[in-house]
């Protein structure tokens, strides 16, 4: 099983639950724009004192998590000659 399939080893309830948020984060784009609302996001759960299985917690955690990957499976490839100047990294 890839670590992209929406199929993962969960209970069916937390399954839907984490489907439910990644189709919400679909139209996150990039990694830096994910990271940024998992931010907000986790200023949300500060009031929250102690996470149990299948807490809300939990359910962004994965769906963050997945959205992740699926954001570097969707990069496109870097050529590598179009980074370079004459073999020298322009930083």
């Amino acid at each position: 099983m890839s670590a992209l399939d929406t199929e993962f080893a969960a209970p069916p309830a937390l399954a839907d639950r984490v489907a439910m948020v990644r189709a919400q984060l679909a139209p996150i784009r990039s990694r830096r724009a994910l990271l940024d609302s998992y931010r907000r996001e986790s200023l949300c759960r500060l009031a929250t004192t102690a996470q149990s299985p299948d807490s809300a917690a939990e359910v962004l955690e994965l769906a963050y998590a997945l959205r992740w990957m699926e954001l570097d499976s969707e990069a496109p490839a870097v050529d590598p000659p179009a980074m370079t100047q004459n073999g020298l990294v322009d930083e």
